[in-house]
């Protein structure tokens, strides 16, 4: 009966000090949208961005590498990909242009070393 009982402490206690290291997203009701904030372990943000009460993406969305640095910035219209998407890789830039979920132009350009220092 002892070792049970210490069983289950050390399961709660391992439980509790784990939900205690996560950081649950955060979500904030701003007229008809719903912001979103998710947190990597670290406390860091993942991603940011907007959902209409439909639970489709609207708006500005953007995403982090657990760094702190920038990932993606894009862009829904009711759950449709729309304007400038830019994602960062290690170093160079790739600029998508949507127009109603479809791709209308890509660049790519290289990240100049005195710019990889600011992001």
């Amino acid at each position: 009966m002892k070792k049970l009982i210490l069983l289950l402490t050390l399961v709660f206690l391992c439980t509790t000090s784990y939900a205690q290291e996560t950081k649950l997203p955060e979500i904030k009701t701003e007229g008809d949208l719903q912001e979103i904030t998710i947190f990597y372990k670290s406390g860091t943000i993942m991603q940011h961005g907007y959902y209409t009460k439909e639970g489709k993406l609207h708006s500005s969305w953007e995403s982090y590498n657990e760094d702190g640095t920038p990932k993606c910035f894009a862009t829904y219209h009711y759950g449709l990909k729309v304007g400038v998407w830019t994602y960062w890789n290690k170093d160079k830039i790739t600029k998508v242009v949507y127009n109603n979920n479809k791709i209308v132009k890509i660049e790519e350009s290289e990240i100049q070393d005195k710019l990889k220092d600011s992001y």
